[in-house]
């Protein structure tokens, strides 16, 4: 055997083994973690591994559990936890963490987004397209393709879909993604997740913008819902929540403002000439949660993919009506956690007096034949919101009545030459029509039952002229 010979053999030997002791790749894994209700009309946090090798899908779907709990422990999300839904894809990658650039090179397919921090603070983390990789392809790309083709099925709509990405990697990061022009994806390493998630949702959910006051050269300088340039009142986005009669404007960073909304000095990467609307703010300090600017911008971004009315009855918005008997309208309603969403129906643009809970009770004969309305308005009147200009914390549904309900009428009553009494009965039935006699309006008497001919039943009484006072009706089944 010569040493090529040996060479061979024993590399073959080794790959063998190699082959025999190393586990099969584990394919792209999807878990529920959380589930309230159809995707199409949920807020989908759906939380992606990076970082994560071969046969630690067990771990990173433990990592994505207590990242939901942390996530929808924060307010806003936790009044509004049945909103969301939580889902998580494993995807492993050829080696744990993410590529440190502070200390290596980037090398593409060193994990499977490919995602990097950056080289000077070690802390911000992007997945192409980024400044290591400009191929979308790489990152942002790939979530996109795993939303939108490989489980398209489980989400129709992309405008529901809240994807993160959680780094194995105990170095704190994280960020709102790679470019901002082609999609966001909340990133976060496994260190301090409980913060670093909450604060990059309020980019990627809530287009918030970080206060922070550092300098960040060639920084866009446009205001956010959160950060202003302007100290007119009237100009400030979140004007609705200063007291001007007890909050100065700038506002001083003294302890009688520190619970107050006014216009603090230092934010968008600016120590001067930038505002924020709160003192301390997740959008910029740690182990905070979001002030109440951002809470009610969260919580208008919530409604923006999820309608508070999740059902009706009728299912139908076009109902034909043929019969007499009361219907019923109902609603399937999202409630908040600690307060209830408020109701208000209508009818033909009439508000319904003490209407305002999820069923209504109606006659169809008390709106008459023809084309009725009957309109339900519920919205959320939760005092984490002040400014809804356009509406999204309101829902109305409508039904459209097409009512031809049988109407009869006593018409014609005369008194004959012999001493008897007559009328017709005019209109429609579905049955035989029953008239009916009384003489105190409360117990009744059949006295003749026919069909209408022609619209029209005739009826007699020969005895009348003996008979003080008599009442009539008609009724049908």
């Amino acid at each position: 055997m010569t040493p090529v010979s040996a060479f061979r053999e024993g590399w073959l030997l080794g790959l063998v083994l190699y082959l025999l002791a190393a586990p099969p790749a584990e394919p792209a894994l999807f878990s529920t973690i959380i589930t309230n209700g159809p995707t199409t009309n949920r807020v989908n946090l759906v939380l992606f591994s990076e970082g994560y090798t071969n046969g630690q899908s067990a771990i990173f779907l433990n990592d994505a559990t207590n990242a939901a709990v942390f996530f929808l422990s924060a307010e806003p999300y936790a009044e509004y936890s049945n909103y969301f839904n939580v889902f998580a894809i494993f995807t492993n990658s050829a080696h744990a963490g993410s590529t440190h650039l502070i200390d290596q090179k980037y090398v593409a397919g060193y994990t499977y987004f490919n995602s990097t921090y950056d080289s000077n603070s070690d802390f911000l983390i992007t997945i192409p397209p980024n400044t290591s990789d400009s191929n979308p392809k790489h990152g942002q790309g790939e979530v996109n393709s795993l939303l939108w083709t490989n489980y398209r099925s489980i989400f129709p709509s992309t405008n529901n879909n809240l994807p993160a990405m959680l780094v194995n990697d105990p170095v704190e990061g994280g960020s709102d993604g790679g470019s901002s022009d082609y999609g966001h994806t909340a990133i976060s390493s496994i260190g301090n997740v409980s913060y670093i998630l909450v604060h990059e949702s309020g980019h990627t959910l809530g287009a918030l913008g970080d206060e922070y006051t550092t300098a960040y050269p060639g920084f866009p300088n446009i205001q956010e819902p959160n950060t202003t340039t302007n100290t007119n009142y009237v100009k400030i986005q979140w004007n609705a929540w200063i007291n001007t009669n007890t909050t100065p404007l700038p506002t001083p960073f003294a302890l009688g403002y520190a619970d107050a909304v006014g216009l603090f000095e230092g934010a968008h990467y600016h120590t001067t000439n930038w505002y924020r609307p709160y003192e301390s703010c997740c959008m910029q300090s740690f182990g905070v949660g979001f002030c109440p600017v951002c809470q009610e911008t969260l919580v208008r971004a919530i409604y923006g993919k999820v309608r508070p009315v999740g059902g009706y009855w009728p299912p139908t918005n076009t109902v034909t009506v043929t019969l007499p008997q009361p219907l019923t309208f109902s609603l399937t309603l999202l409630q908040p956690a600690t307060h209830s969403l408020s109701v208000q129906w209508r009818t033909n643009g009439v508000v319904v007096g003490g209407a305002s809970s999820s069923i209504l009770s109606l006659s169809p004969l008390a709106l008459g034949n023809g084309t009725n309305q009957v309109e339900a308005d519920v919205w959320d009147a939760t005092s984490m919101v002040r400014t809804d200009a356009q509406n999204v914390l309101k829902q109305t549904n409508t039904w459209t009545l097409n009512t031809s309900v049988p109407v009869m009428q006593i018409e014609a009553l005369k008194w004959l030459t012999n001493g008897a009494f007559s009328f017709e009965v005019t209109g429609s039935a579905p049955a035989n029509v029953v008239i009916e006699l009384s003489t105190n309006l409360m117990q009744w008497t059949p006295v003749q039952t026919g069909a209408f001919s022609g619209g029209r039943l005739f009826y007699t009484n020969a005895g009348a002229a003996s008979a003080p006072q008599r009442f009539y009706r008609t009724e049908t089944p």
